[in-house]
């Protein structure tokens, strides 16, 4: 067969002469190059494998997989990415298919009821009231077919972010602008645009970096606001704005969204489930010098800057933001993942410096997996049908809504599920935990599950439908309690010196022998027996 040249390669298999150079950089194929015109040609068998990789292409699998596939003779090797690949599209039409099976439910509820009629003037027609009511029931039939766990799950796999990039920040000399109090993001912005502008730095330097960021604690809690813009390493910086060095590092990347709050969470469990990174819970604030200082509060304060990107290209009379065209990157710190030793070691003194046994461990990456609730906040506990002054011990009528919680899983006999597949010796887990879905719903997230590592079959666990969740490599501090103390975590380990590592966004109370719930008060031995909570820390 005659050599063809990448032109007339990359026509007729209608892919770009880019990607063929990617793929030969990538090892994928290999071209001939003529001494007397440096051009690439083809030879039959790089066509072959041009053919086989578009086909790979397009079946979504990644090029990284395709290097394996194409080069390993082992047939057993290959079925396994093809079924990696397989679980990875059954998950998402799994997905698919519950949103539209809810979806024509509410379309056959609706058309029962199609004479209502919608005027252009919507907001004072009494048929939107109506419509309200219709769309009620249709909530009450679907709940009939599917629980919003499923709503949940099909949501949790679509809704993950796709584009994360693995970027690496180099050092740089920046000038920063930091206020706090009332509008501290504008007058820091503000401060660094007009900086930029009267020193006409976009001539000086127009490869500059802009740089922004909360100093802000776990539960979003602004302590002011920081710009930073690259320049010269010696240029001259007037007050207020101060100069400093950005010592760079590595960062998940991901475009800012519409809505933030989900990039940021999509972001954060990107890293979770990630194999090969970390959230650097410890270098974060020292990444830059003179290093951020580390707040007096709950959860300390993160680092996750948002780059501005293409500035020049940039209207800075306004406040950048998502959905005014802006593009903004979101970066989170992040490490190579290692393994770590998660054998607890004992806080010398703890009982004495914060009233309860204590130990630290770094725990590796774990999976939980088990059922879940959203706990709503109240300001009290529910009073019980039985009487105004009567309070018993789980029995659903009374209580907080985590108590009445905790009655569903055990009377509906989920808890028995959770027991039946621990292993023997393996702790019964409750999380508590905050989630996007469960601060839009107005409360947290309480759940009732196993480490999948103390799961006797996982397999057949997955056909109860729990809930899952990865925990990114931590600290912990682990407190021994029994089940009537009075326990005060944050305050507790701010006593032995550590801050509530916050990208957690969870703790967990650890029940040795499976059971769960307030014991009664006269059973002493109940009372007496130990738990323990596990606190990230940093």
């Amino acid at each position: 067969m005659e050599l063809q040249t990448i032109s007339q390669v990359s026509k007729a298999y209608d892919i770009s002469t880019r990607m063929l150079r990617y793929y030969e950089q990538a090892g994928l194929i290999s071209s001939i190059r003529n001494e007397n015109n440096a051009y690439r040609y083809y030879d039959e068998a790089a066509l072959r494998r041009v053919q086989q990789i578009t086909i790979l292409r397009k079946l979504q699998i990644p090029v990284k997989q395709i290097c394996v596939i194409l080069d390993n003779p082992d047939a057993a090797a290959v079925v396994d990415i093809f079924k990696q690949n397989i679980a990875g599209l059954d998950s998402e039409i799994t997905a698919l298919s519950t949103i539209r099976s809810i979806l024509d439910q509410f379309v056959q509820e609706l058309e029962k009821l199609s004479h209502l009629q919608l005027s252009l003037d919507f907001l004072g027609d009494d048929s939107v009231v109506k419509l309200t009511g219709a769309l009620s029931l249709v909530q009450r039939n679907v709940k009939e077919n599917y629980t919003m766990g499923d709503l949940d799950r099909a949501a949790d796999v679509l809704n993950r972010l796709r584009n994360v990039r693995v970027v690496y920040l180099p050092p740089m000399t920046v000038a920063s602008a930091f206020y706090n109090g009332d509008k501290s993001e504008k007058k820091a912005w503000k401060a660094i645009t007009e900086f930029i502008k009267q020193n006409s730095l976009l001539k000086i330097k127009p490869d500059l970096r802009v740089f922004r960021f909360d100093h802000a604690n776990s539960t979003g809690q602004s302590f002011g606001h920081e710009v930073w813009v690259s320049i010269p390493d010696d240029f001259e910086v007037p007050a207020p704005l101060a100069k400093k060095k950005f010592l760079g590092g590595q960062y998940a990347a991901h475009v800012l969204g519409e809505d933030g709050f989900v990039t940021y969470l999509g972001l954060q469990d990107w890293i979770n489930e990630s194999d090969k990174y970390q959230y650097d819970y410890d270098g974060n604030l020292l990444r830059c010098d003179p290093p951020i200082r580390e707040i007096d509060s709950f959860g300390g304060i993160r680092l996750d800057p948002e780059e501005i990107l293409n500035y020049c290209n940039y209207n800075s009379s306004r406040l950048p933001g998502p959905g005014m065209g802006d593009q903004i990157d979101v970066l989170f710190p992040i490490r190579d993942y290692v393994a770590s030793d998660d054998t607890p070691a004992e806080i010398p003194g703890s009982e004495d410096r914060c009233g309860f046994k204590a130990s630290i461990v770094t725990k590796n990456k774990f999976r939980i997996m088990g059922f879940t609730g959203i706990i709503k906040a109240e300001s009290g506990g529910k009073k019980c049908q039985k009487g105004a002054d009567h309070h018993c011990v789980g029995c659903g009528n009374c209580g907080s809504s985590a108590e009445r919680f905790e009655y569903e899983i055990k009377t509906d006999g989920r808890l028995d599920i959770l027991n039946q597949f621990r292993k023997p010796g393996a702790p019964l887990l409750g999380f508590g935990s905050h989630d996007m879905d469960s601060q839009l719903r107005g409360g947290t997230r309480r759940s009732f599950c196993l480490m999948e590592s103390d799961i006797t079959d996982v397999q057949a666990f997955m056909e109860h439908r729990p809930y899952i969740r990865t925990i990114d490599a931590a600290k912990w501090l682990i407190f021994e309690l029994t089940r009537t103390d009075y326990f005060d975590p944050h305050g507790t380990c701010m006593r032995l010196g550590y801050t509530w590592n916050g990208t957690i966004a969870g703790s967990f109370m650890v029940y040795p022998e499976g059971k769960i719930g307030r014991p009664d008060p006269g059973d002493r031995a109940a009372c007496e027996s130990v738990v323990y909570c596990w606190y990230p820390v940093k």
